[in-house]
C-alpha cells in the first residue's frame, strides 16, 4: 500500500500562510521609496512594519475563540477577504498615516486568517500525514517571508512603492478561491460554543494588551532619548500589570483561554517557547540581514534577497521533510539537531565581515535554513494538545507565539544594533555640526545619506566608521542569537518528552476543556 497522498485542500492554505508572510516583510523593501514619497519620521518608518505583526497579535486569540464559534472555514474566508482590501488600499496610501492604517488593518486580516488556517490543516489531514502537513505550513512562512522583499522589491522597481504591497495580492485571491472551493463546507461551529461555552474575551484582551505594553517597551529602549525612557517606563507599567491581571482572572473565569491542564503541559508550554524564540530569530535575522547585505557589503535589494534564497530552499525541504525526521530521530533530538546547526550558521554570517565570499554566505544561510525543522515540530507538538472542538483556539495560542516572536525579533535585534551601533559610531561625529551628527547617529543609513553631503575625504571616513559600527552591533546580535539557539536546544533535547507517532492515540483527545489538568 502506497502512502497516503495529501489532500488538494491542502494548496489554498498553505498559499495562505506565505501571503501572510510575505506581507510581514514586503514593507522592509518599500521604506526607502516611502521616505521619499511622505514626510515621515523615523518612528513612522518603523511603525510601518511593525504594525502588522502588532495588531496580528493582539486580535489572534479573539480570532482562535471566533473560529471556534462560527468554524474555521468562514473566519478564513473573511480574514482573506479583509486582506486583500487592506492590501490593495495600503497601495492607494496618500500620507504616512494612512499607510500605517491600512498596514494594521493588513493585521487584522492576517488574524483572522492565521489561526483558521492552521485549523483547516487539521481538520484535513488525519494520521501519518499530519505532522507533514504541518511541516509544509511551517515551511511557507519561511518562502513569504524571503519572497516578500524579492518580489516586492521587483515589483517596486517596475512600477514604483505602492506595487510592493500589491504583490501579494495575486496570492491572497488565489487563496480566496481556493478556500471557497476546496475545503469542506462542513466545519461548523464547535461543539462547545453550540452547547454554550462562553469566550473568554477579557483574557484575550489582557494577554493583547500585555504583549503589545511589553513590545513597545522594547522598541522604546533603543530610542536614548527622553522620550524613548518613558516608552520603556510606560510600556513595561501596562505589560506586567496586564500579564499579572490575566494570571489572575484565568484561575477563576470557569471557561479560560488559556486551559491550566494544558498551558502546563511540558508538550504545550516548552514547544510554544521554542516556536516563539525561532520566529523571534527568523524576524531578527531579515532585519539586520537585509541591512547588512545591502548597506554594508552593497547588494541590490533584489541581490540581498537572492543571497537568503539558500535559507528558504532549506527550510522549505527540513520543514517538509520534518515529519520523517521525527519518525527517524525523534522529536526532541531533530529539533534539537535543527537548533544547533542553526546557530552554526548564525555564528559563520556573524564572523563574515565587510566582504563577505559568496560561498561563505551561500553556507551559513544553508546552516541557518535547517531552523525550519523546530517551527514545523513544535507547532504539532504544541496544538495536537487541544481536542479537536478547540483546536482553533490553540491555533490561534500559536499564531500570537508566532507573530510576537517576528515582532519582538524586530525590536530585540534591533535594540542590539541601534546601542551597539549608537555607542561605537559617536566617536566619528564628534568633529561634524550638530545638526548632521544628530541625523547621522540614527541608523546605518541615515549616516550614509549625511556622508554624501561632507568632501570626499570626510565622507568615506564617515561611511567607514558607520559600516564598521553597524557590524559591531550584528555580529553581536547574532552571535546572541546563537548562543539562545544552542541553550534552547540543550533544554528541548532534556525537557521534551518523545512525542507519540501519528499512528498512536492523540493525547488531546482526553483534554475537553475547563479546567483539565495534565
Amino acid at each position: 500500500m502506497g502512502k497516503p497522498r495529501l489532500p488538494v485542500a491542502l494548496l489554498p492554505l498553505a498559499v495562505t500562510y506565505t501571503a501572510v508572510a510575505m506581507n510581514l516583510t514586503v514593507a522592509n523593501v518599500a521604506l526607502p521609496a516611502i521616505s521619499l514619497s511622505f514626510p515621515a519620521t523615523a518612528a513612522e518608518l518603523t511603525w510601518v512594519v511593525n504594525i502588522t505583526p502588532l495588531v496580528a497579535a493582539a486580535l489572534i486569540l479573539f480570532a482562535g475563540e471566533w473560529g471556534d464559534r462560527i468554524g474555521p472555514r468562514r473566519l478564513l474566508i473573511t480574514g482573506l477577504a479583509v486582506f486583500l482590501v487592506a492590501a490593495l488600499l495600503s497601495g492607494f496610501a496618500r500620507d504616512i498615516t494612512g499607510l500605517i492604517i491600512f498596514r494594521a488593518l493588513t493585521g487584522v486580516g492576517s488574524a483572522l486568517a492565521m489561526p483558521a488556517a492552521l485549523a483547516t490543516t487539521f481538520d484535513v489531514t488525519r494520521g501519518p500525514r499530519q505532522r507533514t502537513a504541518i511541516g509544509i505550513m511551517a515551511s511557507t512562512q519561511a518562502i513569504g517571508a524571503i519572497l516578500g522583499p524579492i518580489v516586492g522589491g521587483a515589483a517596486l522597481t517596475a512600477f514604483g512603492w505602492p506595487a510592493a504591497f500589491w504583490s501579494v495580492i495575486p496570492m491572497l485571491g488565489l487563496a480566496l478561491i481556493g478556500v471557497a472551493t476546496m475545503t469542506p463546507k462542513s466545519t461548523g461551529p464547535t461543539a462547545d460554543h453550540r452547547s454554550g461555552r462562553t469566550s473568554d474575551t477579557v483574557g484575550a484582551a489582557l494577554a493583547a494588551l500585555s504583549a503589545v505594553g511589553l513590545l513597545y517597551a522594547l522598541v522604546s529602549l533603543s530610542d536614548p532619548a527622553d522620550a524613548g525612557d518613558r516608552g520603556v517606563l510606560g510600556g513595561l507599567v501596562v505589560g506586567l500589570v496586564a500579564l499579572l491581571a490575566l494570571v489572575g482572572w484565568e484561575r477563576r473565569v470557569r471557561y479560560p483561554l488559556f486551559i491550566p491542564g494544558i498551558i502546563a503541559r511540558r508538550t504545550f508550554w516548552l514547544p510554544t517557547l521554542a516556536l516563539f524564540i525561532v520566529q523571534l530569530t527568523l524576524g531578527g535575522l531579515l532585519f539586520v540581514a537585509s541591512q547588512y547585505l545591502q548597506l554594508v557589503v552593497g547588494y541590490s535589494a533584489f541581490a540581498a534577497g537572492a543571497v537568503l534564497l539558500p535559507a528558504l530552499l532549506m527550510w522549505t525541504v527540513v520543514a517538509s521533510g520534518s515529519g520523517a525526521l521525527a519518525e527517524r530521530f525523534g522529536v526532541p533530538w531533530a529539533t534539537a539537531g535543527s537548533l544547533v546547526l542553526a546557530a552554526v550558521g548564525l555564528a559563520l554570517l556573524a564572523g563574515a565581515g565587510e566582504s563577505p565570499a559568496v560561498p561563505l554566505l551561500v553556507v551559513a544561510m544553508l546552516f541557518t535554513g535547517v531552523l525550519g525543522v523546530t517551527p514545523a515540530l513544535m507547532t504539532h507538538t504544541a496544538v495536537r494538545n487541544y481536542p479537536e472542538n478547540l483546536r482553533t483556539t490553540g491555533s490561534a495560542i500559536n499564531g500570537v507565539a508566532t507573530r510576537l516572536g517576528l515582532a519582538f525579533g524586530v525590536a530585540v535585534y534591533g535594540t542590539l544594533l541601534a546601542r551597539t551601533f549608537g555607542r561605537e559610531f559617536d566617536p566619528a561625529l564628534a568633529d561634524l555640526p550638530p545638526a548632521l551628527a544628530q541625523s547621522a547617529r540614527q541608523s546605518i543609513g541615515s549616516a550614509l545619506r549625511t556622508a554624501e553631503a561632507l568632501a570626499p575625504t570626510a565622507a568615506a571616513e564617515l561611511a567607514a566608521a558607520a559600516r564598521a559600527a553597524f557590524m559591531s552591533g550584528f555580529s553581536l546580535s547574532l552571535a546572541i542569537g546563537a548562543g539562545a539557539l544552542v541553550v534552547l536546544a540543550v533544554a528541548v533535547r532534556l525537557l521534551l518528552p518523545e512525542i507519540p507517532s501519528e499512528s498512536e492515540a492523540d493525547p488531546s483527545d482526553s483534554a475537553q476543556g475547563g479546567r483539565n489538568e495534565p
